[in-house]
């Protein structure tokens, strides 16, 4: 236990005449467990879980005041050391514009911003910024900052330099005793109230981003208060289950909405949006209703705004009650660039994801999501390790597969203007394709982290790794990286350029994969060598049902997925025996010409020969018992 010093004195006395003015924004919640230490009592964070540091450096902060801007603010970090006070800065991103009251705030030094996922129209009050030396300041200060145990202090300071609340923690409230394996914490409900004097205590339970727990769990923070400025709950008896975006002419953007109960349901004086900041942008008119499990289709000529097709957009339906006052009872959909006259909806009908649509079903069930023509087949982002457990990047790789009988190039010419613009990987890895790419029917191609031809030693040892033969497409290098710990990776294509004033190119979704480490999908492609195989390429790819291990180590690049095992009669190794593996077994044979995977199916008695002597069994493997 430490006395409390004369400065520590001042600085009551200093809270205490700050109390006087009620709180915009309070500290609620820092991290004082070191780097070298657990939580206290084996806890642990429902977020972080149990991890040296519980998460590195992180503080917490609630907002109060409805509607709050925090532009320009500083938050000042002090502590008992010598090197002096550090302040962050919040930029004058819309982000800070306009805070709902009951938004929780973390500051983190490790944790990536989720800025994006921040919609309290949603049910989602938490923002997460991450400040640091390797960010680049788009919200707060890019530098390093520490947050400890020894006297630790915040000070919250307005864009003309006021404080608004502060100093508060560690020698304020609690005075003293605060451990390297402890959080502080408001233990009260937050409101305008709370001063640096309240309720703040060390312990050893730990709520990042989330209402702060206490007395073994028995206690936690109530923010519906709060909160109440903007209910929500989710809408599930009337969804938004299509959309059309992208249309010319005669085609006219729509929204469907279907009531997925078996009673007909009265959604009169309800709202329709496109933006989460203005919920009422159209009310739906009196007299309206949906039949059971029916369907109702409004047209942009209705509705009146327009659905963003090149940048992408959202929908939102709010539930209201007979006078228009709205419930919170919500349902949103949120998607990316659309093509001309292809629609989005949710699959399965009703309750799923969405997913660009095989057709247009206004008014109708959803037709089923549209897969390829290319598709994300296989991923190797975590090969076993190099020694000193450092990443094996070299030994990285993304599969690329073409599921059509035709050849495809990855990119795509647009007659007017006259120009031809490259297909792309983006968000975990990143690599802008060359236009003289082109991947073979049914064929594959890797992406690798390394240049190929700038560097080839590492394509050679990157070949003889995994056993690849010379026709195996190999291009690269890709920025970014394949985090071992779950990354989301996404194939875009160019859609028509946009003409100027504000000339861009959209980029339309072709697949995507968002995969972990644990949960719902495999481990043993963490670190094992064995690699993430797509089960069925002509289905949906962002589902951990449609994924599994590799079958060997190495996993099988450039070849089909099942190469360890494949279905009997599969020469073109798209998983099915039928009419079109005869047509290349006959080629095989007429003049051996095929990649080196079929060649090795090809070989159905397993002599190291193709010739009139695997006929026989082919055709018992075809036609099966």
């Amino acid at each position: 236990m430490r006395l409390v010093t004369t400065v520590a004195t001042a600085m009551i006395l200093l809270s205490a005449a700050a109390a006087a003015r009620a709180a915009d924004v309070i500290l609620n919640e820092y991290n004082a467990v070191s780097d070298t230490q657990f939580l206290a009592n084996g806890s642990s964070d429902a977020f972080w879980g149990i991890v040296l540091g519980n998460g590195g450096d992180w503080f917490e902060l609630v907002v109060i005041t409805d509607h709050l801007d925090m532009r320009g603010w500083t938050l000042t970090l002090n502590d008992s050391s010598l090197t002096g006070p550090q302040t962050l800065t919040l930029t004058n991103d819309n982000i800070w514009s306009d805070l709902r009251s009951g938004t929780i705030i973390t500051v983190s030094e490790n944790l990536g911003n989720n800025v994006d996922d921040y919609q309290p129209a949603l049910g989602k009050w938490w923002l997460n910024v991450k400040a640091a030396d390797d960010t680049n300041g788009a919200y707060t200060t890019n530098s390093n900052f520490r947050v400890n145990n020894d006297n630790w202090q915040l000070t919250i300071r307005d864009s003309l330099n006021a404080v608004r609340f502060g100093p508060a923690g560690e020698g304020i409230a609690p005075p003293s005793g605060v451990g390297n394996n402890e959080v502080c914490k408001l233990e009260a409900n937050p409101s305008a109230a709370i001063t640096p004097l309240s309720a703040y205590n060390d312990g050893g339970s730990s709520s990042f981003g989330a209402p702060n727990l206490w007395n073994s769990g028995a206690s936690m923070q109530n923010f519906s208060a709060l909160r109440s400025v903007l209910p929500y709950s989710p809408l599930t008896s009337v969804r938004i289950n299509e959309v059309l975006t992208h249309t010319d002419p005669p085609l006219e953007d729509y929204i469907e909405l279907h009531n997925t109960t078996g009673s007909p349901i009265d959604i009169s004086k309800w709202y329709l949006s496109d933006s989460l900041s203005d919920l009422t942008q159209y009310q739906i008119p009196d007299g309206t209703s949906i039949p059971a499990n029916g369907y109702l289709v409004l047209y942009q000529s209705q509705f009146g705004f327009g659905l963003n097709s090149s940048q992408g957009d959202d929908v939102v339906l709010s539930q209201a009650d007979g006078l228009g006052v709205m419930t919170g009872g919500r349902d949103y959909i949120s998607f990316g660039p659309a093509e001309n006259g292809v629609s989005i909806g949710r699959y399965p009908n009703g309750t799923g994801p969405v997913y660009a649509m095989v057709s247009r079903t206004p008014g109708e069930a959803n037709s089923l999501p549209l897969v390829g023509p290319i598709v994300l087949n296989e991923l190797m982002y975590h090969p076993p390790d190099l020694p000193l457990n450092v990443d094996n990047i070299d030994h990285e790789y993304v599969e690329l597969r073409n599921i059509t009988n035709a050849p495809l190039a990855l990119s795509t010419y647009f007659p007017d203007p006259g120009v031809t613009h490259p297909w792309q990987l983006s968000d975990g890895v990143s690599y802008v394709f060359s236009l003289a790419v082109s991947i073979a029917p049914k064929g594959y191609l890797l992406v690798v982290s390394f240049d190929p031809i700038a560097e080839p030693a590492k394509l050679a040892d990157f070949r003889a790794t995994y056993g690849l033969a010379d026709d195996v497409q190999v291009v690269g290098p890709y920025s970014g990286l394949l985090s071992n710990g779950g990354e989301r990776v996404r194939l875009l294509k160019p859609d028509t350029p946009q003409s100027p004033p504000e000339f861009f190119v959209p980029y339309v979704l072709v697949d995507e994969v968002e995969y972990d480490d644990g949960g719902a999908w495999p481990t043993s492609p963490d670190g094992l060598g064995f690699s993430l195989e797509r089960i069925d390429s002509t289905w949906v790819g962002n589902l951990s049902t449609n994924w599994e291990a590799s079958g060997s180590v190495g996993g099988t690049p450039g070849c089909p997925n099942d190469q360890d095992s494949p279905v009997p009669a599969d020469i073109d190794g798209d998983g099915l025996a039928n009419l079109d593996d005869i047509d290349a077994l006959v080629a095989i044979l007429l003049d051996q010409s095929a990649d080196s995977c079929r060649l090795e199916r090809a070989d159905v008695n397993a002599d190291l020969a193709i010739d009139a002597l695997d006929i026989g069994p082919f055709t018992a493997d075809l036609l099966g018992p």
